[in-house]
């Protein structure tokens, strides 16, 4: 809010409006401004002198005046109040030493301005003995009407009031509000004798002066009230810090500590250290048994005696104050227990001896789940102070063993969780492995069959040479077949620690290219290749990457056709600067993968081929290609459209498995 006027102008409205509105003026202050609506006594604060409001707050003040009172000249009747009834404060302090003369005093009348208002500029055009003209130039960026400038009329008019002279005749030659450029006033009075001046030099200051004392003591008294007023403001205010720190506190507990025990005993320390709360005891609802139920406690000697421990209190003793504030959800304070209808014979208060009990409901989620007790064993009682911390509290310890709750029946869950799928881990485990025994006796029968059934007719055709030799490639070549089915069964059954080591990814590539370059030759394929050159050494295990990119090119010459072509390229997805992926793209422009089983071409012994002239279609070169990709933390993706070809795309990431070491240096 802007500061342009200074609130002993609001003052005198306010006064003027109560002495002639039946001491009623909430329809002047009703929704005046939304600051001062804010404020806890609205007039209060613009009845202070001290206080400045904005031009736009003091226009609408004397407009509504104006209306409350149907009376166009209220301005200058509230004026002519302020003057004669109202305290000016120390503006005496500036007219004092003119007080005696009306024209020194209205020479005085921009210092008087600049005291309250600083809307305006007062110029002094000319002055006698007995005239003057004063010119008020209105500040056009501040909000101003036709009120104010009667307001000053009537305090030209009747200031000499102050010193028990007579009114000025005041008469306005032009008028800002007309569209004049400025206020004028031509101001008369009457000529005093020699003697009347004399006296008013040497006893109107006096009086002056002893009013101005007057004034000033209360003044003192309104400062000192004021200063209690800030005091115990004070007070209040460290002590709302201190329990907005604790809240603080206690929310820092709820999310770190999650033991029940050790959460409460953080939380009632708190509590201990902000409102003096040293004994307390906590009872949860149990629905299942229809009762509340021992929590926790602090403020006892030593342990907690066993029979507040085994303290149970059924919900529908009503009778019982605990469980009527758990029933209702209201607290309730006790400050006498001696004249109470409270059982004496209780255990709590046997133990315990209060003189005051207080007992609010911890709720959360609209749902109480329990109470928390406190007590004062001295004849004060529980302080309200205490008693409004606690209720601001209560609903943090709430939800502290609400989640204290949760976070133990997650625990077990999760205990739980971890057996099943152990169990479900070995009966997987058991289940590939049977399922592996059975297509490994499929794999093997086939071309041990195939051998026996050549063995059997070795002794009627041993003279036969075309059939030795078919023999001879048949059994070598299933023979063999044997061998890399049992070779790739060890790799994958087989734990196999990675070695990995900084290594040239472009050169282990290249090395694979060279493996395979029988096959493509022979169907004259193209291999073009698109490195990245930022890239250099990576972190890997390269006996497992070969792997990958082996069975990755040996796929891809297995289906691309007659002069096809396979593309290898390799990029890096940067970040911050930095290199965070690096991709290895396979690309061939085979026959595809249908759509219906690209999801199954890493599932152990699924394939597409019956003989391969590395793998023999064994259906493990790619679920191998899969486990030694997991083992990098990296991934391993297909896209493939028939009729188009095929693309796996390798991911590995720029850390370490371990997340401590570079994985790229480039």
């Amino acid at each position: 809010m802007k500061k342009e006027v200074g609130c002993i102008n609001s003052r005198a409205i306010i006064d003027y409006i109560k002495e002639h509105n039946h001491g009623d003026c909430s329809e002047l202050l009703k929704n005046l401004d939304p600051e001062i609506d804010t404020c806890n006594d609205p007039e209060d604060y613009l009845r202070d002198p001290n206080n400045w409001i904005s031009c736009t707050i003091a226009t609408e003040l004397y407009r509504r005046a104006r209306i409350i009172l149907n009376d166009e000249l209220a301005a200058f009747k509230i004026a002519r109040y302020s003057v004669e009834k109202t305290t000016l404060g120390y503006v005496q302090g500036i007219i004092i030493k003119s007080f005696w003369s009306t024209p020194k005093a209205i020479k005085q009348a921009q210092k008087i301005n600049d005291k309250w208002n600083r809307n305006k500029k007062v110029e002094l055009v000319e002055i006698k003995r007995d005239e003057a003209t004063v010119r008020l130039y209105w500040n056009p960026q501040m909000e101003t009407t036709k009120d104010l400038c009667l307001m000053n009329q009537g305090v030209y008019t009747f200031f000499p009031l102050i010193w028990k002279g007579n009114p000025l005749t005041l008469r306005e030659i032009c008028c800002y509000f007309d569209g004049a450029p400025y206020c004028e006033y031509h101001l008369k009075w009457p000529l005093r004798n020699k003697f009347h001046e004399f006296y008013s030099r040497v006893f109107s200051p006096k009086s002056v002066l002893m009013e101005t004392i007057m004034e000033m003591e209360e003044d003192k008294k309104i400062i000192e009230e004021k200063y209690d007023e800030v005091n115990r403001l004070n007070l209040e205010l460290n002590y709302k810090i201190k329990q907005l720190i604790a809240i603080q506190e206690t929310g820092k507990a709820i999310l770190s500590v999650l033991d029940i025990n050790q959460l409460l005993t953080v939380i009632m320390n708190i509590l201990s250290s902000v409102c003096q709360i040293h004994r307390a005891l906590i009872m949860l609802v149990n629905e299942e048994k229809g009762y509340l139920e021992y929590l926790f406690a602090v403020g006892f000697p030593g342990e907690v005696p066993t029979e507040i421990k085994n303290y149970t209190v059924p919900l529908t003793r009503v009778s019982n104050i605990i469980a009527r504030v758990a029933n209702t959800g209201k607290s309730e304070y006790v400050p006498e227990v001696d004249n109470s209808l409270l059982n004496r014979e209780n255990i709590v208060l046997i133990i315990g001896k209060p003189t005051s009990v207080y007992v609010v409901p911890l709720i959360t989620r609209s749902r109480v789940i329990g109470v928390i007790a406190t007590d004062s064993n001295d004849t004060q009682g529980i302080p309200k102070e205490i008693r409004e911390t606690l209720e601001v509290f209560a609903p943090q310890i709430a939800i502290a063993i609400e989640n204290a709750k949760l976070y133990y029946q997650l625990q077990k869950q999760m205990e739980e969780l971890k057996t099943s799928q152990d169990l479900l881990g070995r009966a997987e485990k058991l289940s590939f492995f049977g399922n592996l025994a059975a297509r490994l006796a499929h794999e093997i029968k086939n071309p041990m069959v195939a051998i026996r059934t050549f063995i059997q007719m070795l002794p009627q055709k041993y003279d036969d040479e075309e059939f030795k030799k078919d023999f001879y490639n048949i059994a070598l070549e299933e023979t063999n077949r044997v061998n890399n089915l049992l070779t790739e069964l060890l790799d994958l059954v087989k734990t196999k620690e990675s070695c990995c080591e900084m290594a040239d990814l472009h050169g282990l590539i290249e090395k694979m290219i060279l493996l395979i370059s029988p096959q493509t030759k022979s169907k004259h394929i193209e291999i073009v290749k698109n490195f990245n050159p930022r890239i250099g050494l990576i972190w890997m295990d390269p006996e497992k990457m070969k792997q990958v990119i082996l069975n990755l090119l040996s796929n891809a010459v297995e289906f691309t056709p007659n002069g096809g072509r396979i593309e290898i390229s390799t990029t890096e997805m940067m970040e911050k600067g930095k290199i965070q992926k690096i991709y290895i793209d396979i690309k061939d422009n085979g026959p595809g993968i249908p759509q219906p089983i690209i999801h199954k071409i890493f599932d152990p012994y699924f394939t597409t081929k019956h003989k391969s002239s590395l793998h023999n279609g064994t259906g493990l070169g790619l679920f191998i290609a899969y486990q030694n990709m997991l083992d990098h933390q990296g991934t391993i993706e297909v896209e493939s459209k028939v009729n188009e070809g095929t693309k796996f795309t390798l991911c590995l990431p720029s850390t370490l498995p371990m997340g401590n070491i570079p994985a790229l240096l480039s």
